[in-house]
């Protein structure tokens, strides 16, 4: 999955080779003159103006399960509005970086386990069997996600306060 931005246009999807077949869809909302673009006999990608105020926000990760964002940035965007995009930025990469090894390190360590206790006469393990892997997983990354927590409500907590200073910077911007 990628995302690209192109000529007026933000769109997202797959890197393929394939030969994207485009047609002109009309229809009565504010983005009367989008353009569909469809890939044959797969998903359509979303086409998005660039004039329209919006994120974009992709399909999961195929190995962290977050879904990636595309922040807008405004044309007119102040000091304190690019600060907040950027630590906004900034904790969604940890966060996808953070989820992405610990399922990674989750998904190995599984395998082993399996392979380990499996054998041609005993295809696969009971749940009782799995659960005691999912504990002993949990047991040894505790340490981890707790130092996760805390680093992820401290980041969240910026994020808040630079947002409510930007709402409130908004709000002068109207008065004024």
């Amino acid at each position: 999955m990628s995302f690209t931005r192109t000529c007026s246009c933000l769109y997202h999807g797959p890197q393929v080779s394939t030969i994207f077949q485009i047609s002109k869809r009309i229809s009565s909302s504010r983005a009367s003159q989008a353009v569909l673009i469809e890939k044959i006999l797969e998903q359509p990608i979303i086409v998005v103006q660039k004039q329209e105020d919006v994120d974009i926000i992709g399909p999961p990760d195929s190995v962290s399960n977050l879904r990636p964002i595309v922040r807008k940035i405004p044309t007119n965007e102040t000091i304190l509005q690019r600060q907040f995009r950027e630590a906004a930025d900034a904790t969604q990469k940890w966060n996808q970086e953070f989820w992405a090894r610990h399922n990674t390190n989750f998904i190995k360590e599984k395998e082993a386990y399996v392979k380990r206790f499996t054998s041609t006469d005993r295809p696969q393990l009971n749940a009782d069997e799995m659960s005691e892997f999912y504990k002993d997983f949990l047991n040894k990354y505790w340490k981890t996600h707790v130092r996760y927590n805390f680093t992820w409500y401290r980041k969240n907590l910026t994020l808040l306060l630079l947002a409510l200073k930007v709402n409130i910077e908004n709000l002068q911007n109207r008065i004024l």
